[in-house]
Parts: C-alpha cells; sequence; structure tokens
C-alpha cells in the first residue's frame, strides 16, 4: 500500500477493501511522513536562524534513519523492520535531545510524541512496553533536573510525570480497543469470504454428482475456446449419454439410478483430472466435457478410458439388450486452430456425433 503525496498531506486515504494490516500501513506511511516534514522544517531553522548545530545534526539523524524506514516499507514492504527502525530511531534522537538540553526550550514536549507512535505502529501490547521503558528513562534523566534546571521542581515534575502515564494510558486503550475490534472485524470477513466462496461453488455445480453445472458451462466454454486459440492448442469437446437409463431407472428405481449418474462423473473426474479440465452434469444422464491438449493422441487414449472405466465397473442393467450391463455413448469434436466455431456450434456438431452413436447402436464413440 503506497499512499500518495496528496493522500499523506491531508491524511485522507482510499480503501479498496477493509484490511487491518493495511491500516497500520497507512497509519505508519503517515507518521514517517510526518516526522520527515517535520525533521526538514526544524534542520532550517537550527542551521539558519537559531543555529543549534548539535540539534541540526540530531534532526539529521532522524532524517535519514525514517526516511530509510519509509523505504523499506513502501519499497521492499518490511512492515516489522521498519517499525522497529522507526521506534529506535525516536528513542535515541529524543534522550540525546534531553541530554543535550537539559530540559530547555520545550525540548520535553516532543517526549509526548513517541507514546503515540510506538502503540500504533508496534501493535498495542508491544507499543505499551516499549513506551513505559521510554518513559522511565524520560523520568530517571528529568527527576536529575528538579531544582537545577531553570523552572523545574517536584511538582513540575510530578505533573510532567502523571501527563506521560495518563497519555500512556489513553493511547494504550484506544489502540488495544481498535485491534480487538479489528481481530472480530477479520473473523467476520474470513468467515464471510468462506461463505461466498462456498454460495458460489453450490451456484456452479451439480449438486448430485459435484460436477460443473450448466450454468458454468456456458461462462467457461468461450473462455476455454479463446485460451486454445492463443496457446495453439487442441480443444476437445465431448457430449456423453448412458444409454437406455430411463429403462434403467425403471427396473432399479430412481435412488440406484442418481447412484449411476454418481459413478459415471467419478469416472469423468478420475479420467480428465488437470486443472484446466472441465467436466459437466449438462442435466438428466446428460453430461459433457473440455480438454485442452496439444496431441490428438492423447483426446482419443482419454475419450476410450471414460469407456472402458465404465465397463470395468460392471453396473448391472437388464434393459440394455446388447451388453446387460451399463454402458454409454459419446459425440466428440476436436477444434484445431484453424476452426473459427463458436461454443454453441461446437455443441451442436457434438451433439450430432453422440445422436449418431445412439442411432448406430450406442455403447460407441463417433468423432464429429
Amino acid at each position: 500500500m503506497k499512499p500518495n503525496f496528496k493522500e499523506l498531506l491531508f491524511a485522507s486515504f482510499e480503501f479498496d477493501e477493509y484490511n487491518p494490516l493495511q491500516t497500520k500501513l497507512l497509519i505508519l506511511n503517515a507518521m514517517f511522513f510526518i516526522t520527515i516534514i517535520i525533521n526538514l522544517l526544524f534542520m532550517i531553522i537550527n542551521l539558519f536562524i537559531t543555529q543549534s548545530y548539535s540539534i541540526f545534526f540530531i534532526n539529521f539523524f532522524m532524517l535519514a534513519f525514517i526516511g530509510y524506514a519509509l523505504y523499506l516499507l513502501r519499497e521492499k514492504n518490511q512492515y516489522l523492520l521498519a517499525s522497529y527502525i522507526g521506534n529506535a530511531t525516536l528513542v535515541i534522537a529524543f534522550i540525546t535531545i534531553l541530554l543535550l538540553k537539559h530540559g530547555e526550550k520545550y525540548s520535553l514536549i516532543w517526549t509526548y510524541f513517541f507514546v503515540p507512535f510506538a502503540i500504533i505502529t508496534l501493535g498495542a501490547k508491544k507499543g505499551l512496553i516499549v513506551s513505559f521503558a521510554f518513559i522511565m528513562v524520560i523520568l530517571s534523566i528529568t527527576y536529575t533536573g528538579i531544582d537545577v534546571w531553570e523552572n523545574w521542581d517536584l511538582e513540575t515534575y510530578f505533573r510532567f510525570s502523571l501527563a506521560q502515564f495518563i497519555m500512556l494510558y489513553v493511547i494504550y486503550a484506544i489502540q488495544n480497543s481498535n485491534e480487538s475490534a479489528d481481530s472480530k472485524i477479520e473473523k467476520l470477513r474470513q468467515k464471510e469470504k468462506l461463505q461466498l466462496k462456498l454460495l458460489k461453488k453450490l451456484s456452479i455445480t451439480d449438486t448430485l454428482t459435484s460436477l460443473y453445472n450448466r450454468r458454468f458451462f456456458e461462462e467457461v466454454f468461450p473462455r476455454q475456446i479463446e485460451r486454445a486459440s492463443s496457446n495453439k492448442e487442441l480443444l476437445t469437446f465431448f457430449t456423453l449419454d448412458l444409454d437406455y437409463f430411463k429403462q434403467y431407472n425403471d427396473t432399479y428405481g430412481h435412488q440406484k439410478g442418481d447412484w449411476a449418474l454418481q459413478q459415471i462423473a467419478e469416472i469423468l473426474k478420475e479420467v480428465f483430472n488437470k486443472s484446466d479440465d472441465y467436466t459437466f452434469r449438462i442435466g438428466g444422464e446428460e453430461f459433457a466435457g473440455i480438454y485442452l491438449d496439444g496431441d490428438e493422441a492423447n483426446v482419443h487414449l482419454l475419450i476410450n478410458e471414460i469407456v472402458e472405466k465404465l465397463k470395468g465397473r460392471a453396473i448391472e442393467h437388464k434393459g440394455n439388450p446388447a451388453e446387460g450391463i451399463l454402458t454409454c455413448s459419446i459425440g466428440v469434436y476436436i477444434k484445431v486452430n484453424e476452426d473459427d466455431l463458436s461454443h454453441q456450434e461446437i455443441y451442436r456438431l457434438a451433439d450430432e456425433a453422440l445422436y449418431k452413436a445412439k442411432k448406430k447402436g450406442r455403447n460407441q464413440i463417433i468423432y464429429a
């Protein structure tokens, strides 16, 4: 996530999708950006106006390391390393300024900046530990300045200490509650994503066989034709019908018929198992498949394998006069690169081949 200059300047970010990590990255970008701008400003003031060269070099140190952290964040996507470098830089710089200035010229004011920076960039729990350690170091140094520094007495010290701890508590409470809410929201988002994924799968899948349905067939077929043309591959499309399936249902019942449909579906999954293979239940006992390959010999082997595997299962079918077992008829169309046919035309040609297979006695493969 790389917010542009305008977004950083006005702290106004565009979100395509809510994400807790994305929010942290944006905030870290903004905090690094404002730190760099402030240090650039004070470098000019300390060099040309107040001529405080020691503070100038501290500003330069901060600018260099915060700039490097911003580079790691934006160009290398190293969020944690950038956070650690940013926090270490501020600790060193603020303590050095305090030691050099002895609490003069409002140098203590800048220590208040560290707590929100640490807790927001490191997270509530890590930031709390680091901030508490930082505050204790600051209080140890400022305690030595009681009645030594100008206008710095015990009462002022206690007010300063109380303000530091109140700041720590408030920022921690806000960030901790935000992170807790983010965690719950993220869990809900992930759950919603899974549900949407499941709903999408259900919308394109046949519930009985778990093959793709006709709706997805109409969607994916044109894409596969285009892909085959681009990759100069053969596209094979086949349609398949179980032979005498009405008689099978009449003889064995619809429950057994559903089981038979599941058997042919399992065979299709076994034969066409590559990620770019698609098999469908078009409706009733009609199935279809799309297969991409550069070798036509492989196509014939796979189509024949469907027939052989179904025969191998020897599913009894008394209504099949020729075989006595469940068989299928297949119509196949192999599209070569020169063809310029739509998916509807290819489907029609394969379906005509299937019709010829049935007319010739079923239990066979006909190529269009």
